[in-house]
C-alpha cells in the first residue's frame, strides 16, 4: 500500500485563538457568557463552599443523565447554559460527557457551537477527549473542517490518539472519499502515528463500501503479515459481507475459512451475511448447513437470520418450509416482526394460498404486529389477480380504517384488477378517488386503463386517456404505445395506428418487436402485404430482429392473398437468418401450395418439416389430403391418411369430408357411405359439409331417392340443411320431372326456415317449364323478382321456350320485349333466338 500522503500541517490555517470555521456553522440560542474571568467581588468561605457543592451536584447530574441516554436536546442546552454560568465551573470531564451526548444525538452543529463557547472561556482547558468530540462533529458535517482542529490539537500540545485520526478517516469514508482516506492511512502507518484495529477496520469498510474488495483483501493480508495489529471479527465480517452483497459466495467462504483458521470466532453478524448471500443465489441447502453450524457454535440465530431464510424460501415458492421457520422462531421465544409476516403473506399470495395468507394476517394482528402498507398491498394484489375485486375493495377500506394511506402500488393493483375484469366504471371511479386523495397516477396506472379501453374497442377514449397522461407530465412508454397500436389495429384503424407509430418514434420511444407485429398483422389482414413487407424492412433498419411470429404473420398473409411465390421466398429468408420456422408457418405454405395444385412441392415441404424435427399436425395433413383430393389423386390422399393415423394423429371431420367429397366426385358413393359409417364409429359427428357432399354424390349418380333419405337422416340428427342441400336435391328431382317429390322437398325447406336463393328459383322454373306448367313457372318467376333476385337471361330463355312449346306466343313475345327494354347483354345465340321469336 505504498501510497502518497497529503502533508498535514501543524499550524492552524486560522489565525487567532479558536477562530476556525465556527462562523460558517448554524448557531443555537445559548445564553451568552458575560464574564468568565475571576469574580472581582469578595465572597465569604461559606458562599464559596456552597458554590462548589452546587457545581459538584450539577456535574454529577450531567454525568448521570448523559450516561443514562435519557437526555434530549432541550435538556442538554439548558444544562450547558447552567454549567457555563456556575462558579466554580464543573470539570472538563462533565463538559465532555454533555458534548458526547449531544454528538450521539447527531446534533453536530449544536455540539460545535457549545465547543466554541467553552473555548472562549479562559477557565476551561480543553483536553484531547473534548477535541476528539469536536473533530468528530466537524467531520460529520464536512471532513475538511476536521483538519483545522487537528492543527489546533498539535498547537495545544495535546497528543492525538487513535480516536482523533479515526474520526478523520470516518469522515472521508462517509463522504465516499476512499482515495483520500487511503492516503491518510498510509501516512499514519508510515509515520507510526497512534492507531488501532478500529483504524484498519474503517479503511476496510470504506474499501468494501466502494466495492474495492480486491484491495480490501490485500490490506487484510498485509495486516496479518505485518503483525502490528490483529484483525478482529469486525474486519472479517466487513469483507465477508462485501463479497456476499456482490454474490461472490466462493470468495466469501474462503475469507470465512481464513477467519476460522486464525481462531477468530464468528458471530451472528458473520452468519447473517453468509446465510443471506447463499439464499440470494439459491443455494438453500448450503444455507441450511451453515445455519446448523451456527447453532453448533453456540450462536443463536436472530430475527434477521430467520427473516432472511423465510423471505428467500417464499420467493422460491417454498411456503411450507418458510412457515416451519416461523414456528421454529416462535418456539425459540423470538417475536416475528412486520418483515417476517410480510414475506410470508406475500409468499402465500403469490402461490395462490389465499386462506393461509388471511389466517396469517389475523395471527399477525392478534400478536400485536400492526400490518403496514406493504402487507395490505400484498393482500389486495393477490385478490385482484384472483378476480376477487369486491374483497380487494373491502381490504382497501380496512386499510383506510387503520389510518394507513394507500399508495400508488395499492391503487395500481386495484385498477388493474378492475380493468382485467371488465369493470371499467369502477376502475375510473377509483382513478378519480386516487387523484382526489393526492396520489398521483403513474405510467402503470394509465397503461392499465388504456389497455382496458382498447380491449373494449373504445380506442377514442384510450387516445383521450393518452392525452391526459401527457398533460400530467407523464411520458408514455413502450407498453402505452404498444397497447394503443394493437388496439387501433384490431379495430381496423390502420391510419390512426401508423400515425401513432410515427408519434411514438418522434417522442423518442423505440418500437419493439410486438409493436411491429401488431402493425404487420393488421396490414396482412387488410391484404396490404406490400406495406407489411415495407414495415418488415423498417424493423430490420432499426436493428430489431424479426422473430418467428413476424415471419409467420407475413407468410400467412402472403399465402392468403395468393402470393405463394413471395411467401416461399420469405420462408427461405427466415431460415437463412437463423429463425426456426414452426408448424403454423409450414401449414400456411403447404395450404397455399395445395390450393395452387402444386401438390409435389407441398409434399416436399412436409418432408422438410419432418427433417427439422417438427411434427405435422391435423391441419398439415388436412391441407395435403384436401389438395390431393381436389387434384383427383385419391390413392395418394388415402395413403397419406393412413400415414397420418400411423403417426398417432386421428382424422377429424374435415379429413373425412375431403375424402368423401373426392369419392363422391368419382361416383364411388358406396365407399363414401362406408367412410361415413367409419366416421360415426370414431365418435365424429357429421356436419352439413359431410351430408352435402354425400347427397350431391348420390344425386349425381342418379340415386336421388337415397339422397332424400339421407336428408331425412340429417334432419333427424338435428343438422339443419342449408340452401345448398335443397338445391342439390331439387336439381336431381327436377331432371326426373317428379313434381310431387320436389314439392315435398320444398315443404321441408320451408319448415326449416331455409330461404330459396337464385339457384332454387331457377331450378323450380326449369322444372315447371319442362312439365308445361307455365303458370306455376311464371308465379315462381314473379316471386323471384319480389324477393330481390334479378332474373338472368337463362331464366327468361326457359320461360320463353316453355311458352313457345305451349303455343303461348304472346307471353313469349312480351318477355322478349322485356329483355330488350332492360338492355341485357346478349351473346350471338341469344340474339338469334330473339330475332327468330319476333318473326313468328
Amino acid at each position: 500500500m505504498a501510497m502518497k500522503m497529503k502533508r498535514i500541517t501543524t499550524i492552524s490555517p486560522f489565525p487567532g485563538k479558536c477562530s476556525f470555521l465556527f462562523s460558517q456553522l448554524p448557531r443555537i440560542r445559548i445564553c451568552s457568557i458575560s464574564c468568565c474571568s475571576t469574580l472581582a467581588a469578595v465572597v465569604d468561605d461559606k458562599t464559596t463552599r456552597m458554590a462548589i457543592i452546587k457545581s459538584k451536584h450539577l456535574e454529577s447530574l450531567i454525568i448521570a443523565k448523559s450516561k443514562s441516554g435519557s437526555l434530549d436536546l432541550q435538556d442538554a442546552i439548558f444544562l450547558f447554559d447552567s454549567m457555563i454560568q456556575i462558579r466554580p465551573l464543573p470539570s472538563i470531564y462533565a463538559f465532555n460527557h454533555l458534548l458526547g451526548a449531544v454528538s450521539k444525538m447527531k446534533h453536530y452543529s449544536t455540539a460545535v457551537s457549545m465547543s466554541k463557547q467553552m473555548m472562549a472561556c479562559n477557565d476551561i482547558q480543553p483536553d484531547i477527549c473534548k477535541m476528539n468530540i469536536l473533530i468528530n462533529c466537524l467531520c460529520n458535517l464536512k471532513v475538511d473542517l476536521g483538519f483545522s482542529v487537528l492543527a489546533m490539537i498539535v498547537k495545544l500540545g495535546l497528543p492525538p490518539n487513535p480516536y482523533t485520526l479515526n474520526a478523520l478517516l470516518l469522515g472521508f469514508r462517509n463522504e465516499g472519499k476512499i482515495n483520500e482516506a487511503m492516503k491518510l492511512f498510509q501516512k499514519i502507518m508510515e509515520n507510526g502515528y497512534s492507531c488501532n484495529e478500529c483504524t484498519c477496520n474503517i479503511i476496510l469498510s470504506g474499501l468494501c463500501k466502494s466495492r474495492n474488495l480486491g484491495s480490501a483483501v490485500d490490506m487484510l493480508k498485509e495486516i496479518n503479515e505485518n503483525g502490528r495489529f490483529k484483525p478482529d471479527v469486525f474486519s472479517y465480517n466487513t469483507i465477508i459481507d462485501g463479497f456476499c452483497k456482490e454474490r461472490h459466495m466462493d470468495k466469501a467462504l474462503i475469507i470465512f475459512q481464513d477467519m476460522l483458521d486464525r481462531s477468530i470466532e464468528p458471530n451472528v453478524v458473520t452468519f447473517n451475511s453468509l446465510i443471506h448471500g447463499l439464499c440470494s443465489i439459491g443455494q438453500w441447502n448450503e444455507a441450511k448447513s451453515l445455519l446448523a453450524d451456527m447453532i453448533n457454535w453456540g450462536i443463536s440465530p436472530d430475527v434477521y437470520i430467520f427473516n432472511t431464510l423465510i423471505d428467500h424460501l417464499c420467493k422460491e415458492g417454498k411456503t411450507g418450509k418458510a412457515f416451519y421457520f416461523l414456528e421454529l422462531m416462535t418456539r425459540k421465544g423470538m417475536k416475528p416482526d412486520i418483515f417476517t409476516y410480510n414475506s410470508l403473506i406475500l409468499g402465500f399470495c403469490h402461490s395462490g394460498q389465499w386462506k393461509e395468507a388471511t389466517s396469517l394476517f389475523n395471527r399477525m394482528m392478534n400478536e400485536g404486529v400492526s400490518p403496514d402498507v406493504i402487507t395490505f398491498n400484498s393482500l389486495i394484489n393477490a385478490l385482484c389477480k384472483g378476480e376477487r375485486n369486491e374483497e380487494a375493495i373491502t381490504v382497501l377500506e380496512l386499510m383506510i380504517q387503520r389510518d394507513l394511506t394507500p399508495n400508488i402500488v395499492t391503487y395500481n393493483s386495484l385498477i388493474h384488477g378492475l380493468c382485467t375484469s371488465g369493470q371499467w366504471a369502477e376502475a375510473t371511479s377509483l382513478f378519480s378517488k386516487m387523484i382526489n386523495g393526492g396520489v398521483n397516477p403513474d405510467v402503470v396506472t394509465f397503461n392499465s386503463l388504456i389497455n382496458a379501453l382498447c380491449k373494449g374497442n373504445r380506442t377514442e377514449d384510450a387516445i383521450t386517456m393518452l392525452d391526459l397522461m401527457i398533460q400530467r407530465d407523464l411520458k408514455p412508454d413502450i407498453v402505452t404505445y404498444r397497447t394503443l397500436v394493437h388496439g387501433l389495429c384490431n379495430s381496423g384503424q390502420w391510419a390512426e395506428a401508423t400515425s401513432l407509430f410515427s408519434k411514438m418514434i418522434n417522442g423518442g420511444v423505440n418500437p419493439d418487436v410486438v409493436t411491429f407485429n401488431s402493425l404487420i398483422n393488421a396490414l396482412c389482414k387488410g391484404n396490404r402485404t406490400e406495406d407489411a413487407i415495407t414495415m418488415l424492412d423498417l424493423m430490420i433498419h432499426r436493428d430489431l430482429k424479426p422473430d418467428i411470429v413476424i415471419y409467420r404473420t407475413l407468410i400467412h398473409g402472403l399465402c392468403n392473398s395468393g402470393q405463394w411465390a413471395v411467401a416461399t421466398s420469405l420462408f427461405s429468408r427466415l431460415t437463412n437468418e437463423g429463425v426456426n420456422p414452426d408448424v403454423v408457418t409450414f401449414n400456411s405454405l403447404i395450404n397455399a401450395l395445395c390450393k395452387e395444385k402444386r401438390n409435389e412441392e407441398a409434399i416436399t415441404m412436409l418432408e422438410l418439416m419432418i427433417q427439422r424435427d417438427l411434427k405435422p399436425d391435423i391441419v398439415t395433413y388436412n391441407s395435403l389430403i384436401h389438395g390431393l383430393c381436389s387434384s383427383g389423386h385419391w390413392a395418394d390422399a388415402t395413403s397419406l391418411s393412413s400415414r397420418m393415423m400411423n403417426e398417432g394423429i386421428n382424422p377429424d371431420v374435415v379429413t373425412f369430408n375431403s375424402l368423401m367429397n373426392a369419392l363422391c366426385k368419382e361416383k364411388r358413393t358406396e365407399e363414401a357411405i362406408t367412410l361415413l359409417e367409419l366416421m360415426i364409429q370414431k365418435d365424429l359427428k357429421p356436419d352439413i359439409v359431410t351430408y352435402n357432399s354425400l347427397i350431391h354424390g348420390l344425386c349425381n349418380s342418379g340415386q336421388w331417392e337415397e339422397g332424400t333419405s339421407l336428408l331425412s337422416k340429417m334432419v333427424d340428427e338435428d343438422i339443419i340443411p342449408d340452401v345448398v342441400t335443397f338445391n342439390i336435391l331439387l336439381g336431381a328431382i327436377s331432371k326426373q320431372g317428379i313434381l310431387t317429390k320436389a314439392q315435398e322437398v320444398l315443404k321441408v325447406m320451408g319448415q326449416k326456415g331455409v330461404k330459396p336463393d337464385k339457384i332454387t328459383y331457377r331450378t323450380m322454373i326449369s322444372m315447371f317449364c319442362l312439365q308445361g306448367e307455365m303458370d306455376k313457372a311464371k308465379n315462381v318467376f314473379d316471386s323471384m323478382a319480389t324477393q330481390g333476385f334479378a332474373p338472368e337471361f337463362v331464366v327468361y330463355e326457359m320461360l320463353i321456350n316453355g311458352y313457345v312449346k305451349s303455343n303461348r306466343k304472346e307471353e313469349a313475345l312480351k318477355l322478349a320485349e322485356e329483355i330488350l327494354q332492360k338492355g341485357m347483354t346478349l351473346d350471338a345465340a341469344a340474339q338469334n333466338m330473339l330475332r327468330g321469336l319476333t318473326r313468328l
